[in-house]
């Protein structure tokens, strides 16, 4: 490694060294210094530049600056006009916004995450057999849909309280639907309730419970127009079981419209809660 040494013996590192320390090409330390962001400590009368190590990490603070979105012509005007409180103030500043941007990441995760879990569990998902299954106590977001409501607007709703949930950093999982226990015992299976399930309880007037207990289960594979027949063989299969039924049906889609062009293809989960 080529070091000169000024007056104070202090060691520097030419243009090629230190780019390959910071990780970059030399072009852009020519650039850096052309625009006045990062000097190097000494240059020479023959045009040879040279920088102190210790210039490293005000290059570390550029490079993650850039990274979090701060214009190059900003860092130039506080680097002209340096001013500890006002840097101070950039730093926490940028901090905040990597924050979020964090978060959004870690939402992104979590949504793929989910999207991963339920179509696996659709593929594996052993069609037309009922079963009972403990469940634990699982918290709901509920969407408030009128009777009058028609298909277009019990969407916009939907999403109105999904954008509301993110805008609280809500942490989501999947989306439900559910039949009242009346409409379900008279053999209504239009679907009455709209939900978006979370993660972990959180404080809202809309907040549902879905309780923890004994539940009858059935995977339908179809369009939504067929599923009365996996309703009436899931009420059967409950029936022989000489257990009742004790509250709503849900519905949870493990394979719809992202997974499948087909609706004969689609796959839901229909859950009763069974005495």
């Amino acid at each position: 490694m080529n070091i000169i040494s000024d007056q104070k013996n202090d060691p520097y590192l030419t243009t090629s060294e230190f780019a390959k320390i910071c990780g970059v090409s030399k072009h852009t330390l020519f650039y850096y210094d052309e625009i006045g962001i990062l000097k190097p400590r000494i240059t020479n009368p023959n045009g040879y530049r040279y920088y102190d190590i210790k210039q490293y990490y005000t290059y570390e603070i550029i490079s993650v600056l850039k990274e979090a979105g701060m214009a190059l012509k900003e860092i130039r005007d506080y680097i002209q006009n340096q001013n500890s409180s006002h840097f101070l103030s950039i730093l926490i500043q940028m901090q905040q916004k990597l924050t979020i941007e964090q978060n959004k990441f870690a939402r992104m995760q979590n949504i793929l995450q989910g999207a991963i879990k339920i179509t696996d569990r659709g593929l594996r998902a052993v069609i037309g057999v009922p079963w009972i299954e403990e469940c634990e106590e699982e918290y709901f977001i509920a969407v408030r849909v009128a009777e009058g409501d028609g298909e277009k607007e019990s969407i916009r709703k939907y999403y109105e309280q999904l954008h509301k949930l993110e805008e609280e950093w809500v942490e989501l999982e999947v989306a439900i639907c559910s039949i009242d226990q009346s409409r379900l015992e008279a053999g209504d299976y239009r679907e009455t309730n709209y939900f978006i399930k979370i993660k972990d309880k959180h404080e809202s007037d809309q907040l549902f419970i879905k309780p923890k207990g004994t539940y009858a289960m059935i995977n339908h594979k179809g369009n939504y127009e067929s599923m009365d027949t996996s309703y009436e063989q899931l009420k059967a299969f409950i029936q022989a079981k000489k257990m009742r039924i004790c509250r709503d049906a849900y519905e949870l889609e493990l394979l719809g419209y992202l997974s499948s062009s087909n609706p004969d293809e689609f796959v839901t989960r229909i859950a009763i809660q069974v005495g």
